[in-house]
């Protein structure tokens, strides 16, 4: 027996030591691989802190985790974070990951992971971060199928959030605090998947409205999902909006990209009105449980249909309350009689047929009370039958609910009738007759300790022959004291086919308690307003800008007024301002305050106010505006700082230009910042109008020089924002520019490498991207550089592969002096026409293109004094051609210069050197022929003299002539052979690196 246990226990611990071995084994190949995948599926980076392997998390499987794990997105999504998680992990079978076909895997655990999906005006999207493989390698796979699939079976999410800024769509969901547990073979073609969500705190808002603030949400659901078929069928799934419940029954397909078809029931099997009420704002506090609330409800509808750009799905949503009544424990007074039968439908496939139906909404708040029916039958034309009595006494309603820090009172109360059709087109109105009344209203927070007394309002709605031009809204009665501050206003609206408008205000008002009493949403407002104004007139006289038949008379002041909202974080603040009223403009005067952190001074005159006003027309207007220091990155992205908490700069973003402004602004700056770059002394007009901002002849000083520039940023369609200017620089430093001027870096990378003053015009035009960074393919442009005086630096890579190229140690020196250089942008191309080099002498002409993605094209030819390049130039100079350099002055030679600045390649194409050698060479040789035959005829001439005139007859000249004509032919060839001979192996030795000087005897 204690022999078996020994071998038990060695057994376990070999096998203990096994599975704590295997993981370092395998851990490297494991995470190469998850690493290759990454590389080459995901265009974004991906990080994480520490790679551990284990087989004791979740044994037999293999469990991989990685710490500090996220998913950055690149532009212009490089400041938002996709994902991140404390730790990401997941378990696996170990012999799947390495050979498998399918990585098979059994869980996937996150902690707190915090997810945003954002979603840009023109569609990009910073989830868009798979990588579309190009044809040839879908080709390629189709062959060889990759061995990386998928499985999973199950997952878990603990103390996450998820936020979904769709600025498209104009949606925000924000998710907190998520619990989510789900289960499911995805990788089948067919599989039921199961799901667990807890959501402490969700708000969803969807084309400005808020549809759900910090609400508690849960869901339990069971779906089952046919891929090949894009459906989703589920059964008794079960959502939870605080304490409200809501069951679901159908299916959801989807089988084209552009319609879903849906087949829903929805009801709540808790008929309870407390769960009801637990969905109305503001009562839903951790109070609530203790609430005492009674009635019955029923609640169910639903949707059944194709939804698509042309047809949406029938639908009916029932909710019937009967017999209700809420009251909070530590107060007096209950809300009882609570009835509500409310009924809204469609039973065809438009929308604009749905049918709301209110039979009944009666409620008693305390002993006040409210008593309502309404039937609206159709969208775009909508017949309207509607009875609305109520009475409140704002004192009780503070005995009703939790108003802790509120006190009201006042008698309110309305009386509204409403019979007809409401069409736009038609300009038919419903029959009504609305009365409401507030007396003696009373308002005091703690927030403010200064009440609104002595509110008292009178209005009236009135309508009597259907007809648009008949309605007539009348505030008889508006005044009220805040902080001691009387104001008042009065005034009639008639004639709603054609407004005709006679209003009168007077008085003070402080909107930073106005806004305490009556909070706003995402927007903070300060200041106070001091206004004396009298304003009549008809909406035709403002269309048809007569505006001298719009009286309009008065003044108002601004003092410390300061306006922020979600859209303009950086705010604006007026510290004071005069305006004066006339029918035609509105004149500002002594106009002081800070944009963002900027101060300006300024006045100027706005005209069409009315217009814009009361028929969304456009304002114009004319302003001097003067400014210290202005900081021009604040008003370039969604937040007031320009940097992120690391210290990075954020990306920019589009900033839209309202199209119903048309605004002439001379500006006088004396610094602003633009990005890191300063600049002083800014003059010079800026036209807004039609979605666009138009420079007119700016000019300023930075980087050493001065700056004229004209041009356009358009945001007419916001989508696709585009730019052009025109850009005189003179004498501005060049490695500054290249260092704050994105288009210096696209245009000239080089420029980094110098060191000097370069002038210049540029005109440039194209497409921006969402970050505010130009389109590449879009740029169009062609302008003129001069180069004053620079120097190349050392470290420059174009210098120093040349050097090493050519073995011409001099170029290291090369000085730039009054260089010329056209240029001309087309098509994501900057190509430039021949200019010339020039220093001591050594002269190079360039010409050529390069892609503004980085890859070159350029021709070299070069021109250098073959007396000071060396031995080393000539040893490669005979290796390009074949031939050393005796007998020429000076060099000349093309070089084809590709690759990118970083990594530059150079290639020889030519040189008119070595054609001049060939020449010499040619001559050389004929003047030997030349010699030799003088030669053989001097030795022909010393013998005929010797001989006797008699022997010497015709026959025999005629031989001796021949034999010559031989003799210089056989010379000659002789002469040639060896000279070719010379050439070829001074060819071979070139082409085997074998530099040896010429022997006088084979010397031409």
């Amino acid at each position: 027996m204690k022999k078996a246990f020994i071998i038990l226990i060695s057994i376990i611990t070999l096998l203990a030591v096994v599975l704590f071995a295997v993981p370092f084994f395998f851990k490297d190949t494991i995470q190469a691989k998850v690493n290759e995948e990454i590389q080459k599926k995901v265009k974004a980076k991906v990080y994480y802190n520490d790679f551990d392997l284990s087989f004791f998390k979740h044994f037999p499987s293999l469990t991989i985790s990685l710490t500090d794990f996220g998913v950055v997105g690149h532009s212009p999504f490089a400041s938002d974070t996709l994902i991140q998680a404390k730790v990401f992990s997941l378990s696996a079978d170990l012999k799947s990951i390495i050979s498998g076909d399918k990585v098979a895997i059994n869980s996937i655990a996150i902690d707190s992971p915090k997810i945003l999906v954002k979603v840009l005006p023109d569609g990009s999207a910073n989830y868009d971060i798979y990588k579309s493989d190009s044809l040839q390698v879908q080709q390629e796979e189709t062959k060889t199928k990759s061995n990386f699939n998928i499985g999973i079976e199950s997952w878990k999410l603990t103390n996450g959030q998820i936020t979904y800024d769709d600025r498209l769509k104009n949606t925000f969901v924000l998710l907190q605090n998520i619990t989510h547990e789900g289960s499911g073979n995805i990788g089948a073609e067919i599989y039921d998947l199961t799901t667990n969500t807890q959501v402490e705190k969700a708000s969803i808002n969807y084309g400005g409205t808020e549809y759900l603030h910090d609400k508690t949400l849960s869901a339990d659901m069971k779906i089952n999902i046919d891929q090949s078929k894009n459906k989703y069928s589920f059964a008794k799934n079960s959502w939870k909006i605080n304490d409200f419940t809501l069951n679901f029954d159908g299916s959801v397909a989807m089988p084209d990209t552009s319609s879903i078809v849906l087949d829903i029931t929805y009801s709540s099997p808790e008929n309870t009105f407390k769960n009801l009420l637990s969905l109305v704002p503001n009562i839903y506090t951790d109070k609530f449980k203790d609430v005492d609330a009674d009635g019955n409800v029923q609640f169910d509808g639903f949707v059944k249909g194709t939804m698509n750009a042309t047809s949406f799905p029938t639908y009916a949503f029932n909710l019937l309350v009967e017999n209700a009544m809420f009251q909070y424990p530590d107060l007096p007074t209950a809300v009882t009689g609570i009835n509500l039968d409310l009924k809204a439908s469609n039973t065809t496939n438009d929308l604009n047929n749905s049918v709301l139906n209110i039979k009944k909404f009666n409620m008693n708040l305390g002993k006040n009370p409210i008593n309502a029916r309404a039937l609206i039958e159709g969208l775009g034309k909508s017949k309207v039958d509607a009875d609305v009595v109520a009475k409140v006494d704002l004192q009780q309603i503070g005995q009703i609910f939790p108003m802790k820090g509120l006190e009201m009172r006042g008698l309110y109360s309305m009386d509204l009738k409403a019979k007809g059709t409401y069409d736009s087109l038609t300009k038919s109105f419903p029959q009504v007759n609305a009365v409401m009344s507030l007396v003696n209203g009373y308002i005091k927070s703690d927030q403010f300790p200064q009440p609104i007394q002595d509110l008292n309002v009178k209005a009236n709605l009135i309508n009597t022959n259907a007809a648009l031009a008949s309605t007539r809204l009348a505030i008889t009665e508006m005044r009220m004291i805040l902080d001691g501050e009387p104001f008042t206003a009065n005034g009639v609206i008639e004639n709603f086919e054609n407004y005709n408008w006679d209003i009168k205000a007077k008085g003070k008002i402080d909107l930073t308690k106005m806004t305490k009493i009556y909070p706003l949403t995402d927007m903070t407002l300060k200041g106070k307003i001091d206004a004396d104004i009298e304003t009549k007139g008809k909406m035709s006289d403002v269309k048809a800008k007569r505006y001298a038949s719009l009286p309009t008379s008065g003044k108002a002041t601004m003092q410390n007024f300061e306006f922020v909202s979600k859209e303009y974080p950086q705010g604006v603040k007026v510290t004071s301002a005069d305006m004066t009223f006339t029918p035609t403009a509105i004149k500002v005067t002594n106009a002081k305050g800070f944009l963002g952190t900027s101060d300006f001074v300024a006045d100027g005159t706005f005209t069409n106010y009315m217009d814009y006003a009361l028929n969304n027309g456009t304002v114009k207007g004319k302003m001097n505006v003067k400014s210290n220091k202005f900081n021009v990155n604040e008003w370039m992205t969604d937040s007031p700082k320009t940097t992120t908490a690391g210290g990075t700069a954020q990306p920019l973003q589009v900033v839209e230009i309202p199209k119903n402004i048309e605004l002439v602004m001379d500006s006088d700056i004396g610094e602003a910042l633009y990005s890191q770059m300063k600049m002083q002394n800014i003059k010079g007009a800026l036209v807004v109008g039609n979605g666009a901002v138009k420079m007119q002849n700016v000019a300023f000083q930075s980087l050493g020089g001065k700056f004229t520039t004209s041009g356009t940023y358009n945001t007419s369609n916001l989508a696709h924002p585009l730019f052009d200017f025109a850009l005189n620089l003179e004498n501005i430093e060049i490695a500054q520019a290249y260092q704050h001027l994105n288009i210096v870096k696209s245009l000239m990378p080089v420029a980094q490498y110098l060191i000097g003053n370069v002038t210049s015009k540029l005109q440039i035009g194209g497409e921006l991207g969402q970050d505010m960074m130009p389109k590449i393919n879009s740029l169009t442009g062609d302008g003129l550089m001069k180069v004053l005086q620079a120097t190349i630096s050392e470290s420059n890579p174009l210098v120093q592969k040349l050097v090493e190229t050519t073995k011409i140690a001099k170029l290291k020196e090369t000085k730039l002096s009054n260089l010329l250089m056209q240029f001309e942008i087309k098509d994501g191309t900057f190509s430039v026409k021949p200019f010339d080099i020039k220093f001591e002498d050594y002269k190079i002409t360039a010409s050529g293109r390069h892609g503004l993605t980085g890859s070159m094209d350029y021709n070299l030819l070069l021109d250098v004094p073959s007396g000071k390049i060396g031995e080393a130039f000539g040893n490669v100079f005979q290796k390009w051609t074949g031939k050393n350099l005796q007998g020429s002055d000076r060099v000349k030679f093309d070089l084809q210069l590709g690759g990118t600045l970083k990594n530059p390649a150079f290639g020889f194409k030519g040189s008119s050197t070595a054609n001049s050698l060939k020449d010499v060479a040619k001559a050389t040789l004929q003047a030997q022929i030349n010699e030799n035959k003088d030669k053989i005829l001097d030795q022909l001439n010393i013998k005929k003299d010797a001989l006797p005139a008699q022997i010497l007859d015709k026959e025999a000249m005629e031989a001796k002539a021949k034999a010559t004509a031989d003799s210089i032919k056989k010379i000659a060839a002789d002469k040639a052979k060896k000279l070719l001979e010379t050439q070829k192996k001074s060819v071979i030795n070139g082409l085997f690196n074998k530099f040896s000087k010429p022997t006088k005897k084979d010397s031409v």
